[in-house]
Order: structure tokens, then C-alpha cells, then sequence
């Protein structure tokens, strides 16, 4: 993996991190403790930032709504131009991965 302290790196990590989020294959208990070790986290891209904030704030229990609702609830936020392709297309998501994503974005830059 990248170097954590690279600023494409992480932007890359972080999407794909999102990307998880946002696939249907998550238990919501386990969906939601993922969103909770983010809370603290920096967002390096504004655009990704703005996906998280929208996926935490809808909170519903299923995948498909969430994927659903988010597009109007980030433009309800005040952000309509995200390109939601890169975050709900429909490759497959290894949602098994986000762990390790997490804990690579959490890792200090050295």
C-alpha cells in the first residue's frame, strides 16, 4: 500500500474506503462502527469529506436506501456537483478490506 503520508495515496484509500461504505454488502452494526472510527478522522479531499458527512448523517439501516438518499442529502448539504459514480458504480467493493483501509488512514504520517 502507498506511503499514508502522500496525498494521492490517501485520496485514493479514501475512496475506496467510501466506496465500501456505500456497497450493499455491509451488517449495519458493522456498517455503523466503521462510520464511528472516522469521526475523527481528516478528510485530505473536500469531496470525500462531503460523502462521508451525508452517509453519517442518513444512518438508515439499509444499503440501498442509504445509496439511494445520498445524492439528494449531499445536495440538501449544499454540495449537488459530487460525481457519485466513483462511489456507487457498480464494481464490487471488497467491504472484508475497509478494516485495514481504516487503519492505514489512521496511521500517523512518519
Amino acid at each position: 500500500m502507498p506511503a499514508a503520508d502522500s496525498p494521492i495515496a490517501a485520496s485514493q484509500v479514501e475512496r475506496k474506503v467510501l466506496r465500501g461504505l456505500c456497497a450493499t454488502g455491509i451488517e449495519f452494526a458493522r456498517w455503523n462502527r466503521l462510520v464511528d472510527r472516522l469521526a475523527a478522522y481528516v478528510w485530505r479531499d473536500p469531496e470525500h469529506e462531503v460523502v462521508y458527512e451525508a452517509l453519517r448523517r442518513i444512518r438508515a439501516p439499509d444499503a440501498a436506501a442509504r445509496r439511494a438518499e445520498l445524492p439528494a442529502h449531499a445536495t440538501r448539504m449544499g454540495f449537488p456537483d459530487v460525481d457519485w459514480g466513483k462511489y456507487l458504480d457498480e464494481e464490487p467493493s471488497d467491504s472484508a478490506g475497509i478494516d485495514q483501509l481504516i487503519d492505514h488512514l489512521e496511521k500517523p504520517a512518519v
